[in-house]
């Protein structure tokens, strides 16, 4: 992994300033896959889109909001016109939560893309408690309604959210829709996660477990 640039960020809320790390370039050796598209990556780490201000609790989508300072990896350089108190130091960006994505869902002008995104992350927030274990435990209300409203706004022509319908009926142990939207094409690359999810299906499992279709 290579680091890319910091950025120092202004909340849209409060104007406080926050880091945002970047990266230059990454691989996928020794992650761990999960077919609800959680990926756990040493080499190549998640960050996120849509974060919380660390002093207001406040919340945004970073690319929205307004870079005062770029640090670079070997050095630091002023964005021109743009100065930083010398009396902050700014901290990092509040790590997404459930209330956080809650939050952003309750943006009345929401796009489709981003609405997507939420709720993908939500789903594998919801997921972490049964991550990897034998013992399963019941999906709660606030899932099942995550669950379903996916289900309406999924694109079915994209292959990576056709593969994500396909994931939220296994998981929701309806095996027989699962393998119906699993029929059909996919781009060569998902083959892999397709021929898991399949078995998954055939053997009616329903639990949320690492697949690892890349093993780097």
């Amino acid at each position: 992994m290579l680091p890319g640039n910091t950025y120092v960020r202004e909340c849209p809320h409060c104007s406080g300033k926050f880091t945002q790390p970047t990266m230059a370039s990454g691989n996928t050796f020794g992650a761990k896959f999960w077919p609800d598209g959680k990926i756990d990556a040493p080499m190549m780490p998640d960050y996120p889109a849509y974060v919380s201000c660390p002093y207001c609790k406040g919340t945004f989508w970073v690319e929205d909001t307004k870079v005062v300072k770029s640090i670079g990896y070997d050095e630091e350089r002023e964005i021109p016109d743009l100065t930083l108190d010398s009396n902050q130091n700014p901290i990092p960006y509040k790590n997404p939560t459930r209330k956080i994505y809650l939050q952003g869902l309750d943006d009345l002008n929401i796009s489709k893309e981003n609405e997507v995104y939420l709720r993908s992350k939500l789903m594998q927030l919801f997921n972490d408690v049964n991550r990897d274990q034998k013992e399963q435990r019941p999906a709660i209300a606030a899932q099942i309604e995550n669950w379903n409203r996916l289900l309406k706004i999924l694109d079915p022509k994209d292959t990576q959210e056709k593969l994500l319908r396909v994931e939220i009926y296994r998981e929701m142990g309806n095996f027989e829709e699962a393998k119906k939207v699993l029929a059909g094409e996919l781009d060569e690359e998902y083959m892999d996660t397709m021929d898991i999810l399949d078995k998954l299906i055939e053997a009616r499992d329903s639990r949320v477990m690492c697949i690892n279709p890349h093993d780097d």
